[in-house]
């Protein structure tokens, strides 16, 4: 887990130094406003935090074959066909 004074510099290599103070700033002040058990999201990473910073594993695979062999394909309605 990057620590707040390194967070930015873990996920951003390309910023001036100043840069990173902003972005290491904004982070520790977002989190600090979290309720304990909130979540921050990151679009530009597309990840989320907890109020630890920790970063959190959100994608949850779904399996390969999702089908529901209860479903009769005969009886979905169907749009009329012109």
């Amino acid at each position: 887990m990057a620590t707040y004074q390194q967070w930015s510099q873990s996920y951003f290599t390309n910023l001036t130094p100043d840069q990173h103070d902003a972005n290491n700033n904004w982070f520790k002040n977002t989190l600090s406003m979290l309720k304990d058990s909130g979540v921050l999201y990151v679009p530009i990473l597309d990840k989320n935090f907890n109020k630890s910073g920790e970063e959190l594993n959100t994608h949850k695979l779904e399996p390969i074959s999702y089908y529901d062999y209860r479903v009769d394909v005969n009886n979905i309605v169907k749009e009329e066909q012109k």
